[in-house]
């Protein structure tokens, strides 16, 4: 039987690209006077970003839910992310590399001389998955693996993957309701410029 699972939370929508000196010094000392973050995004991020995720928090400061649905749209389980172990803690999957970081720190990556950091976030955005199985999906088959984005500001928590019988989940994305827009740029020397609407 087919099963519809959806993974509803607060979604980040990440962006980031790497930029040199003189990029930085046009943004951060010219941009807040002349320059939107709408226009920042449209010039530096216009499909040629070095990094970018949609993803839904795992830090615990929102409801992570995941619900599962039968094919007459039935609700046959519904859990909290929080109860959904991470596939480490299984013996046979303890051995994957399914956890992914990414430091965007340009103090300490050698992949971002200086950082221009781009964020959306939503509520109640939602991951949609189907799948197949015999029985009937149970709290157990599901497992889930981080994704840990660390910026000067602190880490960034968020779910990588969610897995079910020890197979990764290919999903679709519905945002939900925006609930704001934040840029910053994070140098090498250690700054930070944050770049207000």
């Amino acid at each position: 039987m087919k099963y519809k699972i959806e993974m509803m939370g607060w979604e980040y929508h990440i962006q980031t690209k790497s930029l040199n000196g003189e990029q930085v010094e046009k943004i951060a000392v010219f941009g807040p006077l002349r320059q939107s973050i709408y226009e920042l995004e449209h010039d530096h991020f216009s499909g040629e970003g070095d990094f970018e995720i949609c993803a839904l928090d795992n830090s615990g400061n929102g409801p992570l839910t995941i619900t599962v649905y039968d094919e007459d749209q039935n609700v046959v389980l519904e859990i909290v992310a929080s109860d959904v172990l991470h596939y480490s803690e299984i013996d046979e999957l303890c051995n994957k590399d399914w956890d992914k970081d990414l430091e965007i720190n340009p103090e300490y990556s050698e992949d971002y001389e200086n950082t221009l950091y781009l964020e959306k976030d939503y509520s109640g955005s939602v991951f949609y998955y189907e799948v197949e199985s015999a029985e009937i999906p149970k709290k157990e088959d599901f497992l889930i693996s981080y994704l840990c984005i660390a910026t000067p500001k602190g880490d960034i928590d968020l779910i990588g993957e969610l897995i079910f019988k020890s197979k990764i989940l290919i999903g679709d994305i519905e945002s939900g309701k925006h609930k704001g827009t934040y840029m910053n740029i994070y140098t090498s020397e250690g700054k930070t410029f944050e770049i207000e609407n």
